[in-house]
C-alpha cells in the first residue's frame, strides 16, 4: 500500500464566517463541561477524594499540548488538525498513521455522546426502550448536521451558555448543603486538594481519566478554514478553551468534593451525574437536569468530525 499523499490540484475553499468568540463557544461544547458530573464519581474513588487536584494536573498536561497546536496551526492553517501536522512537519507516512489514528476520536465522540445521553434516558423512562431513543437521536444530530456550520456555532453557543448556567445553579445548591452541614460541613477546606494520606500517582491516575473532559478541545483546528484570521484566533481560542474548561472543572469538583468527601453514598460511582442531581436537588430538579443534559450532548457531536473527513480526502488520506 503506498502513503505518499497526491495534493489535489482544485482545492475547494471553505467559506469563512467564524469569529473568536463562536470558535471558543463551539470548543467548549466539544468539551461539555457537564461531562465533570459523569466522572466524578469514578474519579473521587480513585484518588480518595481529590478530584479537583487530578483536574489540575490534567489541565497542565491539556495546555501543554493546546500550545503546541497553537503554533501548528499557524504555521499550516487548514483544517485538518494532528493529521495535516503530522503529514508536512514530518513525513506523510508518519500522517498517514496519525490521521488514520486520530480519526477514531472522531467516530469515537458521538458514540460516547450517544452513551452518555443513553445513560440519561434510561434513568428517566426505564421502560421506554433504549434503542428507540438512540436512532431518534443519531438522526436528529445527522440532520441537524447537514445545516451551515452558522447555524451549528449558534447552537452551540446557547448550549455552553445553559450548560454553564446550570452547573453555577447545581452548585449553588451544593454550596447551600455544605452551610448547612452537609458533607464536610465547611466551605473552606484543602482536603480536596490534598490530605495527609494523599499519593500522587492515584492523582494522576485520575488526570489520566480526566483528560477525557478536555476530548474535543483540539477539534477548533478543524474550523481554521471557516474562521476569519485563523492563524491569530485559532490558537488563542484553542488555548482559551482549555482554560475555561479546566478552571470550571476544578472550580466545580471543589465544591462537589466538599459535599461528597467519598463515594460512600453513590450506588454506581461510574455514572454519578443522576445521582449527583437528586441528592443535590431532588427528583423533579435530577428529571429536568437529565433532560437538558441529553440535549447538551447533541452539540459536540457536530461538525467536526465532517470537516475532517472532508481535510483527510482532500489531500489524499
Amino acid at each position: 500500500m503506498s502513503h505518499n499523499v497526491t495534493p489535489n490540484t482544485s482545492r475547494v475553499e471553505l467559506r469563512k464566517t467564524l469569529t473568536f468568540i463562536p470558535v471558543v463557544m463551539m470548543g467548549l461544547a466539544y468539551m461539555q463541561p457537564m461531562t465533570l458530573f459523569d466522572t466524578f464519581g469514578i474519579v473521587s474513588g480513585l484518588t480518595d477524594g481529590h478530584v479537583p487536584t487530578a483536574y489540575a494536573f490534567a489541565l497542565i498536561a491539556i495546555l501543554f499540548t493546546a500550545l503546541s497546536y497553537g503554533k501548528l496551526v499557524r504555521r499550516y492553517p487548514s483544517a485538518g488538525s494532528a493529521y495535516t501536522y503530522a503529514q508536512k512537519s514530518i513525513s506523510p507516512t508518519v500522517g498517514f498513521m496519525v490521521g488514520w489514528s486520530s480519526l477514531l476520536d472522531y467516530l469515537f465522540a458521538p458514540m460516547i455522546n450517544i452513551l452518555l445521553a443513553k445513560i440519561y434516558f434510561e434513568a428517566l423512562v426505564p421502560s421506554i426502550p433504549s434503542w428507540m431513543f438512540v436512532v431518534a437521536l443519531v438522526a436528529f444530530m445527522t440532520a441537524f448536521n447537514l445545516r451551515s456550520l452558522k447555524s451549528v456555532a449558534n447552537f452551540n453557543t446557547v448550549i455552553v451558555v445553559l450548560q454553564v448556567v446550570l452547573i453555577a445553579v447545581i452548585l449553588g445548591m451544593v454550596v447551600y448543603g455544605v452551610f448547612e452541614g452537609e458533607g464536610a460541613g465547611t466551605l473552606a477546606s484543602t482536603r480536596p486538594f490534598w490530605s495527609g494520606d494523599a499519593h500522587v500517582i492515584p492523582m494522576i491516575t485520575g488526570a489520566t481519566i480526566l483528560c477525557f473532559s478536555f476530548t474535543g478541545f483540539d477539534g477548533i483546528s478543524n474550523l481554521s478554514e471557516e474562521t476569519k484570521d485563523a492563524e491569530r484566533v485559532i490558537p488563542r481560542a484553542i488555548f482559551l478553551t482549555a482554560l475555561i474548561g479546566g478552571m470550571i472543572f476544578i472550580f466545580a469538583t471543589y465544591f462537589l468534593q466538599l459535599y461528597f468527601p467519598d463515594i460512600s453514598r453513590f450506588k454506581d460511582p461510574d455514572a454519578s451525574q443522576p445521582e449527583i442531581m437528586l441528592y443535590v436537588a431532588g427528583k423533579a430538579f435530577q428529571v429536568g437536569a437529565l433532560i437538558f443534559s441529553t440535549i447538551t450532548v447533541l452539540a459536540s457531536g457536530m461538525a467536526a468530525h465532517a470537516r475532517r473527513s472532508a481535510s483527510d480526502v482532500r489531500n489524499g488520506a
